[in-house]
């Protein structure tokens, strides 16, 4: 080739590269839409960084993101009509799975749902129990099921409840209209204390119930059709997550200047803090969902009647998207030559059993003398940890857990609360019918504590005679106070059933105090302050201050 020639085999290949560079970039890009179930706000800050920073660029992608708009389809619509590819929905997604229809579930970013009933403090209402035969207003479908599900947990008919189907406001909450508000933690509670309101928060997950919030779903054919489309899409999307979450500030600037002008940095900043909470991204992966959690929220909406008149359970199975393996040929050998390996092994193992069946058997009467040894062990240390009577935690259980779970709420940055409990007249009633009597009350009382009251990873201790403490984690002291209330109707609504078959009341005095670095000096506050409620009439709690030191304070009572 001569000189000239190369020359003009270089310009040629410069042309083209130019050519290839000045196309417009968008020809490039796959084009998705986001449809999204709300207004613009932080609640879907990870998909406006994902767009901001070019993290959807990076993986070919083009986004657009549409606000809800109440005339346009529903989220999950939307999907199902094939006006969006794909959209953010509720846990109600379980409810069109089982209804057979084409959508699945590709992620889901909050853990626990915002929802939550928001009453205001000077009405004194704290309970499902407390708004039961109040107006409550409720959002069409399924959208306050998660609401709806903590009375039924509660043991009320849903018929019996006074339900409103309207998007009731913050005005109808102050001016009396309605007992509750159907509302978001990370919203409405912010609009009270702009107001100067104050307020209580009924959370269902203090309830048992917790749905996941936020699920990211698309049409099951696209998923099938676009497994690489909805792998990218999603990954990108968790990408802009992880740095929405870890950049806030920036964040919420960019929200206020590109998606919404209306709300306050300082809301933006609000709803961030709330919703980080309930995303949980240092305990768990962003996105993650469990299949049983699924089937447990898809019961509750069984149990609730929103899931039509036959729904399909065994559609569940299909609600999680699963990225489809590529090449099922390489698979299928894989296996076969997995089983061909293992045929081999086992006649080779069968060959030589005869000369290693001694040692086997040896071995075999050793591990079952340690496995004795562990159960005896296990048994021994079960024992030193556990109260023989209630079958609880006893006093040393109570101070080895504690103390480690203690530690792990201050790295978290947890609230901890502890409530010393004291069975009122217990003495008499050992006098009056007996210590077996006694016993009984004690065993009883343990079961309404642990079976209607305390959380799963709360800590319940018996560490006196009839002393009992409660370790609360993640939980500051005016929700504990709402648990003492909680405990004093649970007991003034249940009787004691004594051997001979009579029925007694008993009622309880509680002290509450912070657990701050040193869970022994949260106890003896709370003892000052459990103290005080029995010199101020029992059936009552206190909340330590140093006050009660001098026997100054004011007793709470329920």
């Amino acid at each position: 080739m001569t000189k000239l020639q190369r020359v003009k085999a270089l310009s040629i290949v410069f042309s083209i590269l130019v050519i290839i560079t000045s196309l417009p970039a968008s020809a490039k890009l796959r084009e998705l839409s986001l449809q999204l179930r709300w207004e613009d706000q932080f609640q879907f800050a990870g998909y406006y960084i994902a767009k901001e920073k070019g993290f959807y660029q990076e993986s070919g992608l083009k986004v657009t993101l549409i606000p809800y708009n109440i005339n346009n389809p529903s989220p999950i619509d939307a999907v199902l009509n094939h006006q969006a590819d794909f959209a953010i929905s509720s846990s109600a997604v379980a409810i069109h799975r089982m209804q057979s229809k084409p959508v699945v579930a590709v992620s889901a970013l909050m853990q626990s749902s915002p929802l939550v009933w928001l009453t205001l403090k000077k009405n004194g209402y704290v309970s499902p129990q407390d708004i039961a035969d109040k107006p409550l207003p409720t959002l069409p479908g399924t959208e306050s099921a998660e609401l709806l599900t903590v009375f039924r947990k509660e043991g009320f008919r849903l018929e019996g409840l006074k339900l409103i189907t309207q998007n009731a406001r913050i005005n109808d909450l102050v001016l009396g209209k309605v007992a509750a508000l159907n509302a978001y933690m990370s919203n409405e509670p912010f609009q009270l204390e702009q107001s100067g309101y104050e307020y209580n928060l009924i959370k269902p997950k203090d309830y048992g119930v917790n749905f996941y919030s936020d699920v990211l779903i698309t049409h099951e054919d696209f998923a099938q059709q676009h497994p690489e489309i909805v792998d990218k899409f999603k990954q990108a999307s968790l990408k802009g997550w992880h740095y929405a979450l870890s950049n806030i500030e920036e964040t919420v600037n960019i929200i206020k200047d590109n998606y919404a002008p209306d709300k306050s940095l300082k809301h933006l900043l609000y709803e961030a803090n709330h919703l980080t909470e309930l995303i949980m991204p240092e305990l768990v992966q962003l996105g993650h969902m469990n299949p049983d959690r699924w089937k447990t929220i898809a019961n509750n909406y069984i149990q609730l009647g929103m899931a039509g008149d036959q729904p399909d359970f065994s559609q569940m199975d299909n609600l999680m998207y699963q990225k489809p393996i590529k090449n099922t040929r390489i698979l299928m050998h894989t296996i076969i030559i997995s089983l061909f390996i293992i045929l081999i092994l086992s006649i080779l193992a069968w060959r030589f059993f005869y000369l290693s069946s001694m040692l086997k058997r040896e071995i075999s009467r050793r591990t079952y003398a340690e496995k004795k040894l562990i159960k005896a062990n296990n048994e021994l240390t079960a024992q030193a940890l556990t109260d023989p009577l209630t079958k609880i935690y006893n006093r040393r259980a109570f101070f080895e857990k504690g103390d480690a779970i203690l530690k792990l709420s201050v790295r978290k940055q947890l609230n901890c609360a502890l409530i010393m409990l004291d069975i009122d007249h217990f003495k008499d009633i050992n006098d009056t019918f007996g210590h077996n009597a006694g016993d009984v009350a004690l065993k009883q009382i343990t079961e309404i504590l642990a079976q209607s009251i305390i959380r799963s990873h709360d800590i319940l201790a018996r560490i006196g005679g009839e002393e009992f403490a409660i370790l609360m984690v993640d939980c500051n002291i005016e929700d504990a106070a709402q648990v003492a209330e909680r405990i004093l109707k649970f007991m003034s609504e249940h009787k004691i059933i004594l051997p001979d078959e009579s029925a007694i009341n008993v009622t309880l005095s509680m002290g509450l105090s912070k657990v701050e670095l040193d869970l022994s000096q949260a106890l003896t506050h709370a003892d000052v302050a459990l103290y005080q409620a029995k010199e101020n009439g029992r059936n009552c709690y206190y909340i330590f201050d140093d006050r009660l030191l001098n026997k100054i304070a004011k007793p709470q009572t329920a």
